[in-house]
C-alpha cells in the first residue's frame, strides 16, 4: 500500500508540474498568437522578452518521455530516438543534456503549476522547429512527429491530410460568428481531390476554412443561413465537384458522399460507430480513385 501511495503521489507530481491546462493563465501583452503543432496555445509566456513554449504542450509521445523527481525537484525528458536525458530545474538558466550543461536564454519558469522553457531550446536542442508569421505576429512550434503531420498536410495522403485539417485550431482575426440552430451533425465539405481548404456546417452556420502555408487554418468567411447574425468575410466560389462527410456525434454515424458538377450528391458510404468499432472517432475516409491536386 505505501509502494503505491508513493507512486500514485509522483504521478500526481508530474501531471502537475507538466500539466498542459490552456486555463488559469492569461496571454501576454504582446500580441503574438504561438501555436504548438497547429493548436493554438492560450497561456504563452514571455520571460525576459524571450517567448517560453509550455513543455508539456509540446507533446510527442514518439520522441519524449517526461517525467519528474520529486527529492531534487528536477524535471526529466528521455528522448530515446535520441538517446537524449535532459534535466531541468525551476529558475535556473541552464539545462543539463547528457550530463553537460547547455545555457538557456531565459530561466525555466513554473507558473500555476505548468513548465516553460525557451524556444531556441526546444528548436536545438530537443529537436522541434520554429517558424514565424511576421504579418500575422504568430509564432509556429512543431515537434519532431507535429513536422511530419506538417508535410503529410501539405502534400502527403489526402486522406490523412484532411483529417489532420479538420483537427486544427481555427483562427479568425475579425468577426467571428457562433452558431445557435439546433443538431447534431457537422458536416466538412472539400473540393474534389484537395485536403487545405473546406467548408463546415454545423447548427445553421456556414464557415469557409482555408490553410495557409504556414499550417494555420484560417476562416475566411461565414454566413448565418438562419438569418440572425449575418455573414462575415468574403463568400467563396462554389466548389464545383466535392467530396462530404458528415459526423452525426449523438447516433455516433458518419455519412460520405460525392457531389458532381450539377450539385447532384451520391452517397458512397455509411458506417456505424457504435457496430464498427475500429472507426471510432474516424470522420475521414479515403475515396476510391480520388487523387490529390493541391500538394504544395
Amino acid at each position: 500500500m505505501k509502494k503505491f501511495l508513493k507512486t500514485a503521489a509522483a504521478a500526481l507530481t508530474v501531471a502537475g508540474v507538466l500539466s498542459a491546462g490552456a486555463t488559469g493563465m492569461a496571454a501576454p501583452a504582446k500580441p503574438s498568437k504561438m501555436f504548438i503543432n497547429g493548436v493554438y496555445q492560450e497561456d504563452m509566456l514571455i520571460v525576459n522578452d524571450r517567448t517560453m513554449v509550455q513543455l508539456r504542450a509540446f507533446n510527442d509521445p514518439k520522441s519524449f518521455i517526461y517525467s519528474y523527481e520529486t527529492a531534487t525537484k528536477t524535471i526529466i525528458i528521455n528522448n530515446p530516438v535520441k538517446k537524449m536525458t535532459v534535466l531541468l530545474k525551476n529558475g535556473l538558466k541552464t539545462a543539463e543534456v547528457n550530463g553537460k550543461d547547455v545555457k538557456l536564454d531565459a530561466p525555466v519558469t513554473v507558473k500555476a503549476g505548468r513548465t516553460y522553457i525557451p524556444v531556441r531550446f526546444v528548436t536545438e536542442t530537443l529537436g522541434g522547429k520554429v517558424d514565424y508569421d511576421s504579418s500575422a505576429k504568430y509564432i509556429i512550434v512543431r515537434t519532431p512527429t507535429g513536422d511530419e503531420q506538417f508535410n503529410t498536410l501539405k502534400s502527403g495522403d489526402l486522406a490523412k491530410a484532411r483529417a489532420l485539417a479538420i483537427k486544427l485550431t481555427r483562427i479568425n482575426n475579425g468577426k467571428e460568428i457562433e452558431p445557435y440552430g439546433e443538431g447534431f451533425s457537422t458536416t466538412y465539405t472539400f473540393p474534389k481531390g484537395e485536403a487545405l481548404r473546406y467548408f463546415i456546417s454545423y447548427k445553421g452556420l456556414e464557415t469557409y476554412v482555408v490553410i495557409n502555408a504556414k499550417g494555420i487554418a484560417e476562416i475566411k468567411w461565414q454566413k448565418d443561413t438562419l438569418g440572425k447574425n449575418g455573414q462575415a468575410g468574403e463568400e467563396p466560389k462554389p466548389f464545383g465537384e466535392s467530396i462530404t462527410f458528415t459526423d452525426n456525434f449523438m447516433a455516433d454515424m458518419l455519412t460520405y458522399g460525392s457531389v458532381d458538377s450539377t450539385g447532384k450528391y451520391t452517397e458512397l458510404g455509411v458506417i456505424n460507430r457504435y457496430t464498427d468499432k475500429q472507426y471510432a472517432n474516424v470522420v475521414i475516409m479515403p475515396i476510391d480513385g480520388e487523387v490529390r491536386t493541391d500538394a504544395k
